[in-house]
């Protein structure tokens, strides 16, 4: 074999690693991404309006729904404005069985990592007001976590 065909075979072996170490690198950011569109597509309530979706994934995030052992864990969430009652929001996102967090006006509590990540921690009221709020919407939070139960991010869908 000449020399230049084992320097073609060679630059081929370099590229191929080179694809397949990108690959299994971003495969958890991949699957965080997917994760969240599938969260971002669950629709709003009637008479809502969105105001700020995020996600972000990492091991930082409260320790995940069960404590996360190391594992990453993906955080997404919805800022969203409603004219509904509280219970009627709490009750759309909690009709079927979801694991929906949902934190009203001045329940939740910013948290961040120490490289400045955001997400959302709160507490959920007992006594949710059943009064319509037409011409004065609240705003609350709708936000999901999971754990990725492989390193290529096994998680629930919403």
């Amino acid at each position: 074999m000449n020399k230049k065909y084992k320097i073609l075979i060679i630059l081929s072996i370099i590229l191929a690693a080179s694809w397949l170490a990108v690959s299994f690198f971003s495969q958890d950011k991949k699957t965080a991404e997917e994760y969240a569109n599938n969260f971002f597509s669950y629709p709003i309530p009637p008479e809502t309006k969105m105001l700020e979706q995020g996600f972000d994934y990492g091991v930082g995030y409260g320790g995940g729904p069960s404590g996360n052992s190391g594992r990453p864990i993906v955080v997404a969430y919805k800022k969203l404005s409603s004219e509904l009652s509280e219970k009627e929001l709490y009750d759309y996102y909690n009709e079927q069985e979801r694991a929906f967090e949902i934190y009203f006006e001045g329940d939740e509590e910013v948290n961040k990592t120490p490289d400045g990540r955001t997400w959302y921690e709160g507490k959920t009221r007992e006594n949710l007001h059943t009064k319509d709020n037409t011409g004065e919407p609240i705003e609350f939070i709708v936000q999901v976590r999971s754990e990725f139960a492989t390193a290529f991010g096994d998680l629930a869908r919403y």
